[in-house]
C-alpha cells in the first residue's frame, strides 16, 4: 500500500515540474532531480482502517530538478579530490533525508578544493563518501602476483580492486554493484574489503561512484595525521597527510569505465558529457 502511494505521490508532481524544466533548459542540457517524501504518522491518529488515500494525507513530496553538467572524463583536473573526515553511517543500507542533516558537522573539516568527504569509524579503513562509494586499485605483491603478471607490470591481473563489503555499513549503490560485475567480467581481481590507508603505498588508482557522477577518478586523498582529535577541530586546524595520483585516471579505473559507458548506453542512458 504504501509503495504505491509514493509512486502516485512523486508521480504528480513529477509530471507537472518535468515539462516547465524541459520547456525552459537550454540546448541539450541535463537534469538532476531530486525527490523528498516525509511522513508525519501522527496525521493518522484515531483513524482506523487506513487505506491508500488516507496514506496519502501523512505523506509529503518535495521535487527540485535543476541543471546538471557531469564532469568530462579522463581529463587532468576534472578527477575527484577527497578527504576522511568522519564516522561512517548509523543507516548506511538506505537512502534517507535526515543523512544530509547528520553529515553537516563534517562540512567544517572540509579542505578548500576538496569535492567528497569519505568516512572511517577508525582513520584507517575507509567506508565509503558521503554520497559515493570509494574504491582502490592496489599492485598485488609477488606473492599474489603470478605466471605472467610478475613481468607484465600493466596486466590487468596485477591489481586488484577494493572495496569495503556492504556488512561494514556502506551503500549498495547501483555503480558499485555494476563495477563488482566488470571486474568479474573482464578477470580484474576483487576484493570487499574497506581500503586501509596504512597499505595507501601500494595504492595505484582511486576513483569514486554514484548514480549521478557514474565513476570518477580520484586525484587525492587526504587523510588527517590525528584521528582522535579529529571532531573538535576545523580544517585550518588539521594536520593532513595526502596521497596523490600521479597518472590521473589509471589502466584499470579507464576499463572499468569504459564497461560502464557500454552498459549505460545499452540501457539508454544519456552519456554525451561523460565520454
Amino acid at each position: 500500500m504504501w509503495e504505491s502511494a509514493v509512486r502516485a505521490l512523486v508521480n504528480d508532481p513529477m509530471n507537472k515540474v518535468l515539462p516547465v524544466a524541459v520547456n525552459e533548459r537550454s540546448g541539450e542540457e541535463e537534469f538532476s532531480v531530486t525527490v523528498l517524501v516525509s511522513g508525519n504518522s501522527e496525521r493518522l491518529c484515531g483513524i482506523e482502517n487506513v487505506d491508500e488515500e488516507r496514506a496519502c494525507e501523512a505523506l509529503d513530496v518535495c521535487v527540485y530538478v535543476g541543471s546538471y553538467a557531469p564532469r568530462v572524463f579522463g581529463v587532468r583536473g576534472n578527477g575527484a579530490r577527497v578527504a576522511v573526515v568522519g564516522h561512517g553511517r548509523d543507516v548506511a543500507n538506505a537512502k534517507y533525508s535526515d543523512w544530509v542533516r547528520i553529515r553537516m558537522p563534517l562540512e567544517k573539516l572540509r579542505p578548500p578544493s576538496v569535492t567528497e568527504l569519505l568516512l572511517s569509524n577508525d582513520g584507517d579503513r575507509i567506508l565509503e563518501g558521503c554520497v559515493t562509494n570509494f574504491f582502490v586499485v592496489c599492485r598485488k605483491d609477488n606473492a599474489e602476483a603470478k605466471g605472467n603478471c610478475l613481468h607484465d607490470h600493466y596486466s590487468t591481473c596485477a591489481f586488484e580492486v577494493q572495496t569495503a563489503p556492504i556488512r561494514d555499513g556502506v551503500l549498495p549503490g547501483i555503480i558499485r554493484q555494476i563495477v563488482i560485475e566488470v571486474c568479474l567480467s573482464k578477470g580484474i581481481s576483487f576484493r570487499e574489503v574497506a581500503p586501509s590507508w596504512s597499505q595507501h603505498d601500494i595504492w595505484e588508482e582511486a576513483f569514486i561512484t554514484n548514480s549521478l557522477r557514474f565513476l570518477e577518478h580520484v586525484e587525492t586523498i587526504k587523510v588527517p595525521c590525528s584521528w582522535e582529535s579529529l571532531n573538535s577541530k576545523t580544517w585550518e586546524e588539521t594536520s593532513w597527510e595526502e596521497k596523490r595520483f600521479e597518472e590521473g585516471p589509471g589502466m584499470i579505473t579507464a576499463v572499468i569505465q569504459n564497461e560502464i559507458m557500454k552498459k549505460a548506453i545499452l540501457e539508454g542512458f544519456p552519456l554525451r558529457d561523460v565520454v
